[in-house]
């Protein structure tokens, strides 16, 4: 065969290198959910970036790039109006930037973290919500519909009506991975706690207090609750979410956070160093609080006692040191009370064991409020 000359062949590998290049180019790409600039409240840091690809060449050209690097895509559906590309996109709090290899222009979503509901305003302009009548995109409906759902997904089709097996094609990591999971999620019971809206066609729950919807199944705890002389703020303000994922979690009770004491110190930030190992500051730290956690004495919810606590002072002491179990006097020396008179220091107070000893940490050896040198402890009531 006759060889092509040196510019023939210049000319041809430049054709052949744009056809190559030409599939990005011809495909088409049309960005349909979110918004770019939109506001996306969420308990999960990430969310969903969907894109319509025409059918016809390799979808997965497409790539999506953000601050942590390179995202793949989670999945790849082909409907009946070509294929749909879906990522699963990490969010940080504020404005997150994602940009494609494509012609499309840069996604921009800002994340604000939702904890409990009486703050965000969903209809706000900018809020973005994927159930939505505005944002809603009838060729979503090509896979998530329940009888879209393929054959090899895990969810059961169940015979029930109250059932919503479908809303799982997209929110599987609710059940996926998770240990404890609240019940109406376990049975796929997303409307008996999801509504509807008829204005606006939004799916959501009620905004405001979690407790006008958590109370209408844990009705006896909630009502004992409000019985106690001390309550929880959480608790009062009716915001159950601020310690509970209304879905499920890795923790027990649907706590997003170890419910020991890692959940507690994301408000009580001055204990978060008690509950760690090693030395703090030169201080002596309560054994219990690294052994059991903070649940040991407080109660996380309500309580008749001062601070929450699961029972008066000296009856939780006496729990782990028995030695003191009843006795009113004669520690540490005979004749002084351990309860009965005013403290001298808080006359508004009963004399008891946290009046001589901090229950969570102490510069002092046996976590004394003052040092046993000098009588310095003695001296600040016996003058």
């Amino acid at each position: 065969m006759r060889r092509l000359p040196k510019i023939h062949r210049y000319f041809f590998l430049i054709f052949v290198s744009s056809l190559i290049c030409a599939p990005l180019s011809a495909q088409a790409f049309t960005l349909l959910t979110p918004d770019s600039e939109s506001i996306i409240y969420s308990r999960s840091p990430s969310t969903h970036i969907v894109v319509k690809a025409s059918s016809g060449d390799d979808p997965k050209a497409l790539a999506l790039n953000s601050s942590k690097g390179v995202i793949p895509p989670s999945t790849i559906s082909k409907g009946d109006q070509g294929y749909f590309i879906h990522y699963r996109v990490p969010l940080n709090p504020g404005k997150n930037r994602f940009s494609f290899s494509s012609s499309l222009e840069d996604v921009i979503i800002e994340y604000r973290p939702l904890r409990v509901l009486l703050d965000p305003d969903f209809d706000k302009e900018k809020v973005f919500l994927y159930h939505r009548d505005t944002t809603t995109h009838e060729q979503c409906l090509d896979c998530h519909t329940e009888a879209a759902m393929p054959e090899s997904s895990f969810i059961r089709r169940y015979p029930c009506p109250d059932k919503s097996p479908a809303c799982y094609s997209c929110h599987q990591k609710i059940l996926k991975n998770v240990v404890w999971r609240h019940s109406p999620t376990a049975g796929l019971l997303c409307e008996i706690c999801h509504r509807k809206s008829k204005k606006s066609g939004r799916i959501s729950v009620v905004t405001g207090q979690d407790a006008d919807l958590c109370y209408k199944c844990h009705r006896v705890k909630g009502q004992a609750w409000g019985e106690q002389a001390r309550v929880h703020q959480p608790v009062g303000l009716g915001v159950c979410t601020i310690c509970h994922d209304p879905h499920g979690d890795a923790n027990r009770y649907q706590l997003w956070a170890d419910g020991q004491g890692k959940i507690c110190v994301t408000c009580h930030g001055d204990k978060k160093e008690l509950l760690q190992g090693g030395e703090v500051d030169g201080e002596f730290v309560h054994d219990i609080i690294r052994g059991g956690g903070c649940i040991i004495c407080h109660d996380a919810h309500a309580s008749s006692n001062p601070y929450m606590l699961q029972r008066p002072v000296n009856e939780l002491c006496a729990g782990c040191h028995n030695d003191l179990v009843g006795i009113k006097k004669g520690h540490p020396v005979g004749g002084h009370p351990l309860q009965g008179p005013r403290n001298p220091l808080h006359p508004d107070k009963e004399f008891n064991c946290a009046s001589c000893h901090d229950p969570h940490s102490s510069r002092y050896q046996y976590l004394l409020v003052g040092s046993l040198i000098g009588g310095h402890i003695c001296k600040k009531c016996h003058n």
